[in-house]
């Protein structure tokens, strides 16, 4: 496993090993998070606001915060990191802009009746209309596996688009993809691998995207809300982590535990369809830097789940 960690991240490990006090973007995360545990553990929800109208936000992050429970999930998790893209779109297919960001099809369409990738690249009008299209295939792939996109149009107007719903198909790891057909290794594959591979030969990483069935549909939300969870909660960069609710229940507050002894705190507020059983994504932000960030981080880390105790 490749232990990977990058300088934005360094800082929030800093922070968070009781370094500096609690930031508002900490304690707005930390309210989401208590927002989705609502619908799941009211209890629990509960017992935090109590827990808060007499400890600051603050000492989640000292090592041992005061009447807190800390639970380990026994075992190893590979830790990854995501972010959204803003990337620039035309409205309409142009020679450049070739690769369509789509949005949601009719309510009443159901799954089984959504194209495939391969189906949709052979015939895109069975696709809902395009919100947007731009130049770069992997750029677009990737929107969807990040499932938050922003579209930035000529005439300045930004198209925030946070997922909507999928053709419901199996997801199909590209990286995975381009190691067993031989195009990479799976010792130090990081997005910036594929990046380079893609720059190289389009055509190749292209070819092996329509191995994932699974197709992504947006819509538009407010900016001001960009980028949301899948729970329905603005993502907060560096304190909000994406889970298998199978796995970690969603709204639990947790502890990453890297194996040198380092930890960050951050918010179980979303899902993904690539985040199954014991992994765990780390949001970073938004822009390009983000995503840079995000596409280098891999780790094994241990995981704990924070409760007020009872």
């Amino acid at each position: 496993m490749i232990r990977l960690i990058l300088p934005g991240l360094l800082v929030l490990l800093a922070l968070v090993a009781g370094c500096g006090p609690a930031s508002s973007p900490f304690e707005e995360s930390l309210e989401d998070a208590l927002t989705v545990l609502d619908r799941s553990e009211p209890m629990t929800a509960d017992d935090w606001r109590r827990w808060l109208l007499v400890h600051p936000s603050s000492r989640l992050l000292a090592p041992d915060p005061p009447d807190i429970e800390s639970t380990p999930i026994p075992g190893r998790f590979d830790a990854t990191a995501y972010a959204a893209a803003i990337l620039p779109a035309m409205r309409y297919r142009d020679a450049d802009h070739r690769h369509s960001i789509l949005g949601p099809p009719p309510e009443e369409t159901p799954a089984s009746s959504l194209p495939t990738r391969r189906e949709h690249r052979a015939a895109p009008h069975r696709s809902p209309a395009p919100l947007g299209w731009i130049a770069d295939g992997l750029d677009a792939y990737l929107a969807e596996v990040n499932g938050s996109v922003a579209l930035r149009f000529p005439d300045g107007e930004r198209a925030c688009l946070d997922w909507v719903r999928t053709n419901e198909r199996p997801y199909t790891s590209l990286g995975r993809r381009l190691i067993d057909e031989g195009h990479a290794e799976a010792d130090g594959l990081t997005l910036q691998t594929i990046r380079d591979l893609h720059g190289r030969d389009p055509a190749l990483v292209e070819s092996l995207m329509l191995d994932n069935d699974r197709m992504v549909y947006f819509r538009k939300i407010p900016c001001d809300q960009w980028p949301e969870a899948s729970t329905g909660v603005r993502l907060v960069p560096r304190h909000a982590a994406a889970v298998d609710p199978d796995v970690i229940p969603l709204g639990s507050v947790i502890v990453v535990e890297r194996s040198d002894g380092t930890r960050m705190v951050a918010m179980a507020i979303d899902t993904g369809g690539a985040i199954i059983g014991r992994r765990i994504d780390l949001f970073l932000g938004t822009g390009s830097g983000a995503m840079a960030e995000a596409g280098d981080v891999v780790e094994s880390v241990g995981i704990r789940i924070l409760r007020p105790a009872r």
